[in-house]
């Protein structure tokens, strides 16, 4: 029997065979996979949506929190330097900007080791954990005085924050399917735009606090919100749910099973090959071999050096368009609300459709778009209007682009230890950027910044728009390779255990594009 090659409607896991009764025909089919196939029967159409609908319910809110709170310093930054944090800590922009890129030197080094420690002791231990850190670490840093030790807190907290986006993304895999993982992860990434959405209101109400008991606005910014992720740190033990596998307050026993055998088959292409779960050193060290970390993290890498560089600049690109800095925080409110609804239009049709190579290009192209209208119009302050459409651009297109290539490297990579490496790996490598992106927004370039906006804008269009088609193309011509070969000469060449041995490398599993 010939495999059926599906890839054509991007589900590499799920749809890419239609050979259950081939294997049950020549035995290679245990209990649970079995048990999987009744479940898969119970759990179809509105039975299936009202249990996806549950966990929506029961993951995402706590995940969306715990990001948004971890990321909210990537825009407090911006609005610190609009309320005095220069001053404050005797630092010039050069300074400031040094400040910024060391950050993302421990931010880089963070996420894998993050990721193992997650998949050894458990995210229900390891993200509370993780987040409690982040707010000690705001806090404090609200309270330096000099370039040293506003320094010494950006370099722990780009260690402690390291972990948080990996291991949120790393949990969503566990509850959803190839087809519904993009959305999920749309949803949770809406936090870090919402955090700039947050932040931005949050800083227009403390800024009025500016000068109380002597103190400029952004020590209250980092005091008060590191208080508040404390907080929701400590509470984090209680609501994350890191798995199925242990929750039964709100799962019935069917339901539970039948989301643990989901993931666990779902790599097989819906043969009875089972995903290795147990943690071995093997799997993290294949997923360092894996070409689809650095094709994906290229596209990473563009994101972040544009990304943090556009967030660190914008308040003052709005500040130079004649507003106040207490007004600038406000008007960057809108343009970050716009970029959450963007983020998640962009996962439901990526989940719906199943372009995964669309769903990088287009938000890439859009913000394109962007950085050419403010390129061609921050010159003319009376038309402040146009340059703040730009800015919407910008900031609508960035945000759609990290959880789709997120989900990408997800579901190109199988194994669970693998998938945890692939991930923080991914990430940690492209993270790198953000020390570009601190340093390409030069302060005496300011207001127009030709460098910033124009560096942005080409690394956009090399690594955006032209690499992504040319990796699907190459992910393409794998899985039809793979198509060539029939299932009963894969199973002659190899034993169940070699193909849960190699994962994706599999000539059962199909990559998405």
């Amino acid at each position: 029997m010939s495999v059926t090659d599906k890839s054509k409607s991007m589900l590499p896991q799920l749809e890419a065979f239609d050979h259950a009764g081939a294997d049950i025909a020549n035995g290679h089919i245990s209990g649970e996979y079995e048990e999987y196939l009744r479940l898969k029967d119970v759990f179809v159409g509105t039975k299936l949506q009202k249990l996806v609908r549950k966990v929506d319910l029961h993951v995402l809110p706590q995940l969306v929190l715990i990001y948004l709170l971890s990321y909210i310093d990537r825009s407090n930054v911006g609005n610190a330097k609009l309320f005095s944090a220069l001053t404050d800590l005797k630092m010039s922009g050069q300074d400031w900007n040094t400040a910024l890129a060391v950050f993302f030197i421990t931010y880089a080094a963070g996420g894998v080791p993050s990721n193992i420690a997650l998949k050894r002791w458990g995210p229900k231990f390891w993200l509370p954990i993780l987040l409690t850190a982040v707010g000690i670490v705001l806090v404090c840093s609200g309270l330096q005085s000099n370039m040293g030790g506003w320094t010494a807190f950006r370099v722990i907290l780009g260690a402690v924050e390291a972990g948080v986006f990996p291991g949120c993304s790393f949990i969503l895999t566990a509850w959803y399917d190839p087809k519904e993982l993009h959305s999920r992860m749309s949803l949770f990434y809406s936090g870090a735009s919402l955090a700039g959405a947050f932040s931005g209101l949050l800083a227009y109400g403390i800024g009025q606090l500016d000068g109380t008991w002597g103190y400029h606005g952004w020590r209250f910014i980092y005091v008060i919100e590191g208080l508040l992720t404390v907080i929701v740190g400590l509470l984090a033990f209680v609501f994350v749910y890191p798995s199925p596998e242990h929750v039964k307050s709100w799962l019935s026993e069917e339901e539970r099973q039948y989301l643990v055998l989901r993931h666990k088959f779902a790599a097989g292409g819906e043969t009875s090959i089972a995903e290795k779960e147990g943690f071995n050193w093997k799997y993290a060290r294949q997923a360092f071999k894996s070409i689809h970390i650095y094709a994906i993290a290229l596209m990473e890498f563009t994101l972040c050096v544009v990304v943090y560089g556009a967030s660190f600049i914008l308040p003052t690109v709005i500040k130079n368009l004649g507003y106040s800095a207490v007004k600038a925080q406000a008007m960057t409110v809108p343009p970050y609300v716009f970029a959450c609804l963007v983020t998640i239009a962009s996962g439901f049709l990526a989940d719906r459709y199943q372009k995964r190579m669309l769903s990088v290009v287009l938000p890439n192209l859009l913000a394109a778009v962007g950085f050419i209208i403010i390129l061609a119009s921050v010159h003319h302050k009376h038309i402040p209007g146009v340059t703040l459409f730009g800015v919407f651009l910008v900031v609508g297109g960035l945000y759609p682009i990290s959880p789709a290539v997120t989900a990408w490297v997800a579901l190109n990579t199988a194994g669970s230890t693998k998938r945890a490496v692939a991930i923080g790996s991914m990430i940690s490598f492209s993270q790198l950027g953000g020390i570009m992106g601190s340093n390409i927004y030069i302060s005496t370039e300011s207001p127009y910044y030709p460098v910033g906006f124009g560096l942005s804008l080409a690394m956009l269009l090399a690594f955006g728009v032209v690499w992504p088609p040319i990796y699907m193309l190459i992910l393409k011509r794998i899985n039809a390779r793979r198509a060539a070969m029939s299932v009963e000469e894969i199973r002659a060449k190899y034993t169940d255990e070699d193909l849960a041995d190699m994962g994706d490398e599999s000539p059962l599993f199909r990559y998405a594009y």
